[in-house]
């Protein structure tokens, strides 16, 4: 998921940046507009990259702790079920007498 949202906040910069570019073509050689404007899609293209890369250390971050948490449960199941297999040892053995 990380890595299609980072594909995709790269290729958003591409497509603004391209699009900044072809407008500034079209208007004429205004040098200090087309600059200024390739300035601005690229702050914003970089923004977009920072965005990226938080996004990426939360959903590490979440990995973390579902794996965690899986563990837990998993262990607990273990638990339980030796719980239960002491229940119906002693169980058993109530029986018997």
């Amino acid at each position: 998921m990380s890595h299609s949202l980072k594909s995709l906040l790269k290729l958003s910069a591409l497509g603004l940046s391209m699009g900044v570019l072809v407008g500034c073509a079209a208007m004429g050689d205004n040098d200090e507009e087309m600059d200024m404007m390739e300035d601005e899609a690229q702050a914003q293209a970089a923004e977009a990259m920072d965005v990226a890369n938080e996004a990426r250390e939360t959903a590490l971050e979440a990995e973390g702790t579902a794996k965690a948490a899986e563990y837990k449960a998993n262990r607990n199941e273990e638990k339980i079920a030796e719980l239960q297999e002491q229940i119906d040892r002693m169980f058993e053995e109530s029986m018997q007498k």
